[in-house]
């Protein structure tokens, strides 16, 4: 009896700084051999409750109050291995808090990115302004030269028609003075007949 009462007082060591899962588990299997095994009729009616948990109300015997006695039973059983558990799900915890500061350093890089991006945009903005009023004031000058080129077009042709019509002009003036030579010639001869006839 005093083994039996030794081995339900002892408590499972564990080396937190070299942690031994199969030492553990050793401690385990001799803790769980040493105990009696209870069976469902030793049970208590109600499900003793730790202390993280509130008491819930009595249920009546049937299928859920089974299953309750039965989630009491697994509770007291996985209690000693409780920080096996929550070593084991250390590594997690630690991939989380990894997870979240990568999340976090990429969250810093994507604003500072933005920044960059918006700087860079604006200064984009300010050329794109300068090269659009450059583009407007040589595009005013185009139209100016066009227009200058347009007026200079119409008065080369105007002055094209009137050398035309002053060549023409020029040519009929020449055919008059010819017709007025023959007549002067004509009349040059007429006279001098006319004259060998009255002082002839």
């Amino acid at each position: 009896m005093g083994d039996e009462n030794n081995n339900k007082n002892e408590k499972i060591k564990i080396d937190y700084e070299n942690v031994d899962v199969e030492d553990i588990m050793d401690q385990i299997k001799k803790k769980k051999a040493s105990q009696p095994r209870i069976s469902e009729s030793e049970l208590p009616a109600q499900p003793s409750y730790t202390s993280t948990q509130a008491p819930a109300p009595l249920q009546p015997e049937g299928p859920s109050g089974k299953k309750a006695k039965i989630k009491n039973v697994m509770l007291k059983l996985f209690k000693p291995i409780t920080p096996i558990i929550k070593f084991l799900v250390l590594p997690v915890h630690q991939e989380l808090k990894d997870t979240i500061q990568n999340l976090y350093a990429a969250n810093q890089r994507i604003d500072l990115l933005e920044r960059h991006v918006d700087e860079n945009f604006n200064q984009i903005r300010q050329k794109l302004d300068e090269v659009n009023q450059a583009t407007i004031s040589r595009l005013e000058e185009l139209n100016r030269v066009r227009e200058y080129t347009q007026l200079i077009h119409n008065l080369s042709h105007n002055i094209v028609v009137e050398l035309t019509k002053l060549k023409i002009e020029q040519e009929n003036l020449k055919l008059k003075t010819r017709i007025m030579e023959k007549d002067f010639e004509f009349l040059g001869k007429r006279e001098k007949t006319l004259e060998s006839k009255v002082f002839g």
